[in-house]
């Protein structure tokens, strides 16, 4: 399941990199812009590869559950466990899959997105490598207060309940809360570079000149 989070949120949030740098450097995005606000456009994008996604992670869970099912080894695998990783996959989802899309319409060739998807990347790739340790050490100080740390949180809380010792429920639910609003912080941050960036052209911008356009617009 770990696996599966790390894929559909990377995969996910390429797709919507590339694509939107795609449309921006052969200017089918000022024709979108005349139909559709860069909001509506942002959360149409957005929207489309979440169901993408979902439909992709809901047939991969579905063939695990049919392969556990004839050896009979349904009974080793909790449902709330996939309920779970369905509720943290559109959080992460919607944390780094922004922050990718903002990318892209800040930039104009995929070349200049390296810089600024390193730190994305960087924050995606970490919790995954992490997480053999995570589940081996659920308990443990630092498992726990990564538990609360976004945007790793919910692969960190995703490792902790595979494990043979679950966290209280109440940590669960506090990282889903702090997912959500890490969540709500991201995609208004990158609705405000994605209103700037997607007619702008010329050098590609720093993640301080990222802020500096999240604060004007």
């Amino acid at each position: 399941m770990g696996i599966l989070l790390f894929i559909g949120v990377m995969t996910g949030g390429q797709t919507l990199m590339t694509s939107t740098i795609e449309e921006k450097s052969s200017r089918v995005a000022e024709v979108l812009l005349a139909a559709a606000s860069p909001l509506e456009l942002m959360w149409g994008k957005l929207l489309g590869q979440l169901g993408v996604g979902l439909l992709i992670l809901a047939v991969y869970i579905g063939l695990g559950l049919l392969s556990l099912f004839q050896f009979a080894l349904l009974g080793l695998v909790d449902p709330m466990l996939i309920v779970y990783l369905f509720i943290f996959f559109l959080l992460s989802y919607l944390i780094y899959g922004t922050l990718m899309m903002a990318i892209g319409a800040a930039v104009n060739q995929i070349a200049d997105a390296q810089a600024l998807l390193g730190p994305v990347m960087l924050l995606l790739i970490a919790p995954y490598v992490m997480a053999p340790m995570i589940g081996s050490a659920p308990n443990s100080a630092i498992s726990v207060v990564l538990s609360f740390l976004p945007p790793i949180n919910t692969f960190v809380m995703l490792a902790r309940l595979a494990s043979s010792s679950p966290p209280p429920m109440w940590q669960v639910w506090t990282t889903i809360g702090i997912g959500i609003g890490a969540a709500c912080l991201t995609v208004w941050f990158a609705a405000k570079i994605f209103r700037i960036g997607l007619l702008m052209q010329g050098k590609p911008p720093n993640f301080a000149t990222l802020i500096r356009w999240a604060r004007m617009a």
